[in-house]
């Protein structure tokens, strides 16, 4: 295997972003740090692989697209949405499946980028802020998922969390629910920014949050509902951080003796397809995913045209699709 960008960037002593930049041309970069890299990409006898030379003869109409998690169905539609949009626009796609590793995720983008591709969409990327960073710097970027609009020069495409929780709240309320907890989607950013609206809302409506961890699947569901069953005063309501987490605290509710709905309501996130199975029939938010797609791609085709761009934010709008999994609280001992 010959030598990567990464070892250009030890050899020179400087960052992978400004190696890419080097290595793709870019303007802004001093003629000292330009000759630098070079130097040690000729040390190192790098070449650029067949495969970007042969991008670099013409006009680059490939997209890097880094996926958190391929298992997650969520995941797979967002992606379907951006394929779309892309192809539509005359876009191929070079595709690197994340494994919900920050640490992994950054090398993924790497390849992506050795490759010369003219943008990247990141789709809930779980990577440090300052690796975001040095990736915007490299290339044109849009992050689907994930609200970093505090990063310099990329474009976000995300959900309107504080709405989103909003409907919720109001919904269970409604039924006449005051003990509502909160299973988180992990140590992410994506999740703290679902489990701070939650929190926000409830303080809201007076209330107070109750949050316990979990993750984005349906283990992490088990988990956050066996810590809430031990809790000395259950809620009568969760609110999971998705789908797939609803799912897998609904089973160890069922397991533990308790009905759902009739003793414990459970709302899912992302209405995926698992939300409308005949067996499942989960109460969940509805995402624009269609639209998330749509939006992406356009604002990365800008970003490619004009990488200067300040940074924009588009928080779409949600739809709280209510089904058979969340009904009235019952009255303290109504079921026993």
């Amino acid at each position: 295997m010959g030598p990567t960008q990464e070892d250009v960037a030890r050899r020179a002593n400087v960052s992978r972003a400004l190696v890419s930049l080097v290595l793709r041309d870019a303007p802004n970069v001093s003629e000292q740090s330009r000759e630098k890299v070079l130097r040690a990409a000729n040390e190192l006898g790098y070449r650029i692989n067949a495969f970007a030379r042969s991008l670099a003869s013409k006009q680059v109409r490939t997209l890097g697209v880094l996926i958190n998690d391929v298992t997650n169905p969520y995941f797979a539609s967002v992606y379907s949405s951006f394929a779309t949009a892309a192809e539509s626009a005359g876009y191929d796609l070079l595709v690197a499946p994340g494994v919900r590793s920050a640490g992994k995720e950054g090398p993924l983008v790497n390849t992506l980028l050795e490759h010369r591709v003219a943008g990247l969409a990141l789709l809930s990327p779980i990577m440090r802020t300052d690796t975001l960073r040095e990736i915007c710097t490299a290339s044109p970027t849009v992050v689907i998922g994930r609200d970093v609009s505090f990063v310099d020069n990329v474009d976000v495409v995300t959900t309107d969390e504080r709405q989103a929780a909003k409907e919720v709240i109001a919904h269970l309320t409604d039924l006449g629910h005051t003990q509502i907890a909160h299973i988180t989607g992990g140590a992410n950013r994506a999740a703290h920014d679902r489990e701070a609206a939650y929190a926000a809302i409830m303080r809201e409506y007076q209330l107070q949050p109750l949050a316990v961890p979990g993750d984005f699947t349906e283990e992490g569901g088990k988990r956050g509902a066996a810590d809430l069953l031990r809790s000395k005063r259950p809620p009568t309501a969760v609110i999971a951080a998705n789908d797939l987490c609803a799912v897998g605290a609904i089973g160890e509710f069922t397991r533990h003796g308790l009905s759902v709905p009739e003793e414990i309501s459970v709302v899912g996130y992302d209405d995926s397809q698992i939300a409308g199975l005949a067996m499942v029939q989960l109460t969940s938010v509805r995402q624009s995913i269609e639209q998330f797609g749509a939006s992406a791609l356009s604002m990365l085709i800008e970003r490619i045209a004009d990488p200067d761009i300040a940074t924009r934010a588009n928080r779409m709008p949600t739809e709280l699709v209510v089904r058979t999994t969340t009904a009235m609280c019952q009255p303290e001992g109504a079921n026993t």
